[in-house]
C-alpha cells in the first residue's frame, strides 16, 4: 500500500521510548501510518519526534496507570473519523533477573503489573475501537514465554501468562475477526541488557553474607551472560510487526531474533534432559543447610 493508503491505518504502540517499540514506531511512521507512540516522559517524546515525521503522535502512557490509558483512549476516540483500521501493539515490558528467594515481592508483582496486567488493561480499554475499526492485536511476548530459565522466574512466568492470554483471546474475539498474535523475540539488541547489569549490581550490594553464601557465584554468572548478548537489531522485530499487520491470515506466533532456534529445540527435549543441559550451563553455588 502507498503512504496515502496507509494514513488511514492507526497503530498504537506501548513502550515506544526505546528498543523494539521505538523501532516499530519509526518504521510505521516512515511508511505513512498514523502512529500513536506510548512513551514514559516528555523527554522520550522529544527524542522520538526528532527521528520521525510530524504525523507521529507521542503520548505519555504508563500501562499501570488507568488515567494515562483513559486519556489516550479519549484522544483516539476523537480522531476515529480519520481511522479505517486500528492496530494495538502491546510492547511495554520489564525484565529483572534475580534468584527468586532474594527477589522482593514488589518487584515480582511489578513484572506482572507491567508485562501482563498492563497488557490486559490496554486490550480491555481499546477493544471497542478494535471491534469497530477492523482491529488487530499484536503482543511482544518473549522466547521466555515458552522457555523458562533459572534466575528469571518473575519475568518468564509473566511472559508465560501472555501466551495463555493470547490463546484465550484468539478464540474469544473470533466473532469480530480480531486476530491476536504474539511475537516471541530471542536476544534483541536493546538498552534492556545494560539496565539488567546495573540492576544486578544494585541488588547484590544489598545481599547479606548469608545471601552471598547461597547465591554468590550466580551474580557474576548473570552479568557475564548478559554481557555476552549481541542480539539481533530491534528493526527485525518491527518488520515482523509490519508483516502481521498486512497478513491476510496472521500467524498466532512469530519467533524472531538470535537463539530462538536453540530454545525451541531445548524445550522439545524430555524434561530431565532439558534440565540437565540447563544445569550444566550454570556455575555451582549454594551450600548444605
Amino acid at each position: 500500500m502507498s503512504k496515502k493508503q496507509n494514513s488511514g491505518v492507526a497503530i498504537l504502540i506501548s513502550g515506544a521510548s526505546s528498543g523494539i517499540g521505538m523501532a516499530t514506531a519509526l518504521l510505521f511512521d516512515s511508511l505513512g501510518y498514523k502512529v500513536y507512540a506510548g512513551i514514559l516522559s516528555h523527554e522520550d517524546g522529544i527524542n522520538l519526534i526528532s527521528k520521525a515525521s510530524k504525523n507521529l503522535v507521542p503520548v505519555i502512557l504508563d500501562v499501570t496507570n488507568p488515567d494515562t490509558i483513559n486519556h489516550l483512549k479519549s484522544l483516539i476516540d476523537n480522531e476515529l473519523q480519520h481511522i479505517t483500521r486500528f492496530i494495538l501493539f502491546n510492547n511495554c515490558g520489564i525484565a529483572k533477573a534475580s534468584p527468586l528467594e532474594l527477589q522482593e515481592m514488589s518487584e515480582i508483582r511489578l513484572h506482572f503489573e507491567i508485562n501482563y496486567f498492563g497488557m490486559v488493561s490496554m486490550i480491555k480499554a481499546f477493544l471497542p475501537i478494535l471491534r469497530s475499526k477492523n482491529g488487530r492485536i499484536i503482543n511482544t511476548c518473549s522466547i521466555s514465554g515458552v522457555s523458562s530459565m533459572p534466575f528469571t522466574a518473575a519475568y518468564c512466568s509473566s511472559k508465560f501468562a501472555v501466551e495463555g492470554l493470547a490463546d484465550a483471546l484468539r478464540l474469544e474475539l473470533k466473532p469480530w475477526n480480531i486476530h491476536v498474535s504474539n511475537i516471541l523475540p530471542g536476544d534483541i539488541r536493546t538498552e534492556i541488557w545494560q539496565k539488567a547489569v546495573d540492576d544486578i549490581d544494585s541488588k547484590t550490594k544489598k545481599w547479606t553474607d548469608s545471601d552471598k553464601l547461597l547465591y554468590g557465584p550466580i551474580a557474576e554468572f548473570m552479568k557475564d551472560e548478559i554481557r555476552k548478548v549481541r542480539g539481533s537489531r530491534a528493526e527485525v522485530v518491527a518488520k515482523e510487526v509490519l508483516k502481521l499487520v498486512n497478513a491476510k491470515n496472521p500467524k498466532a506466533r512469530i519467533f524472531v531474533g538470535q537463539k530462538v532456534i536453540f530454545y525451541r529445540i531445548l524445550e522439545s527435549l524430555p524434561t530431565k534432559l532439558r534440565d540437565k543441559l540447563v544445569g550444566m550451563m550454570i556455575p555451582k553455588y549454594g551450600y548444605d543447610t
